[in-house]
């Protein structure tokens, strides 16, 4: 099973996962969506959201765009990270899970967690 966080406005992929509004989960098995959760963004806190997302078990986090250090920390945990993505959340899903959605575009350095961690 793969547990595929997308960062949501409504039903429609966030430009930026860090002010996105909700957080969509899509448990997927056998190339179907056999469940959906949603999980409304308890804040932007630079550094710390992703470690929110990882304890809710996802595999795979699909944003329009997140900073450097978001993605570095979900990738050493071996979340997958797919940026530059637009469109409705299921229909994005639905591709991610049939290899026809993948990253594109670069992450974003408008926060960086040492440099907050040291203040």
């Amino acid at each position: 099973m793969k547990r595929i966080a997308v960062a949501a406005e409504k039903d429609v992929v966030s430009g930026h996962f860090g002010f996105c509004e909700d957080f969509m989960f899509f448990n997927t098995e056998d190339g179907k969506i056999t469940k959906i959760e949603k999980f409304a963004n308890p804040g932007h806190v630079p550094c710390e959201l992703p470690d929110t997302i990882i304890a809710k078990g996802a595999t795979t986090i699909i944003t329009g765009n997140l900073g450097r250090e978001a993605a570095k920390k979900f990738e050493k945990q071996g979340v997958e990270v797919v940026i530059g993505v637009t469109g409705e959340t299921r229909e994005v899903v639905d591709a991610y899970i049939h290899g026809h959605l993948h990253s594109q575009g670069e992450y974003c350095d408008a926060w960086n967690c040492e440099f907050l961690s040291n203040q």
